[in-house]
């Protein structure tokens, strides 16, 4: 029974038309944000930016769409660009600083812009960033000395791909980098009566979901069904319905989806 509620969400969502997919994708709260940064810095120095907030986005106070990026992101000046990672990472240092874990913040801070790889996004335009997309995921990891599996660094490569989404450049490898796994993930997981699992267990889940809906959408990759789980996994019927229906969802689908996810 659970796993045809599971399988039953997987193929409404294979219904969905590319267009709401794409959409879902640019109605991330952080692509909201830093929208305005693609179409003023230098695409290399965005993503750098992209990428460093993405790594910090954990433990915050609050929601990160509430606590986080409408608090971090004002802080950088849209005009001039900053001209070095380090200029970036002055003006950002007070801030993670006061954060929660705000040492271990701090320190994850110049981490990144003190590193090569930085430096390497920083000065590269977005074809070639693109086209090395997979070795950068494994640089990142390195860098930062954690897996490549982990949230931290999966999210961090989620913002990266918004980044390259942002500016219609889509020729990137994104397939091996797993669901960042956090409590909307499994509170989702949960919503259609699947038992949540280890970290691992629910990136294996999503990636055989992912394969399914590959198989009718090979252009789909996981930021747009991380994308979609995360903006409706702990929505209510009516609100999954409403926000579907801004991706211009037809109303037939939306409630089939909702009907699902909120079954019993």
């Amino acid at each position: 029974m659970t796993t045809n509620r599971l399988d039953t969400f997987v193929t409404f969502l294979s219904q969905l038309p590319t267009e709401v997919w794409e959409a879902s994708a640019t109605q991330a709260p952080s692509c909201q944000w830093l929208k305005p940064y693609s179409e003023t810095w230098p695409f290399g120095r965005f993503a750098a930016l992209y990428v460093l907030l993405g790594l910090n986005n954990y433990q915050l106070k609050g929601r990160a769409e509430v606590g986080y990026w409408p608090k971090v992101v004002p802080l950088i000046p849209r005009k001039p660009a900053s001209k070095t990672p380090h200029q970036l990472q002055e003006r950002l240092l007070p801030f993670f600083n006061t954060e929660r874990m705000g040492a271990q913040n701090a320190k994850r801070l110049v981490c990144f812009t003190d590193s090569p790889l930085c430096r390497q996004i920083w000065e590269s335009d977005a074809a070639s960033l693109a086209a090395e997309f997979p070795t950068i995921w494994k640089q990142l990891a390195r860098t930062m000395n954690q897996k490549p599996q982990t949230k931290t660094i999966a999210f961090a490569m989620k913002c990266f791909a918004y980044a390259l989404i942002l500016v219609e450049e889509t020729g990137f490898d994104f397939g091996a980098i797993p669901v960042p796994v956090d409590s909307r993930v499994r509170t989702l997981s949960s919503r259609l009566g699947v038992p949540t699992g280890n970290d691992d267990e629910e990136r294996a889940r999503w990636k055989t979901a992912l394969d399914k809906l590959r198989s009718s959408n090979p252009d789909l990759t996981m930021v747009h069904l991380d994308s979609i789980l995360w903006q409706i996994g702990t929505l209510p019927k009516r609100e999954i319905k409403a926000h579907l229906g801004t991706l211009r969802t037809s109303g037939e689908l939306s409630h089939a989806i909702g009907e699902v996810i909120n079954h019993g």
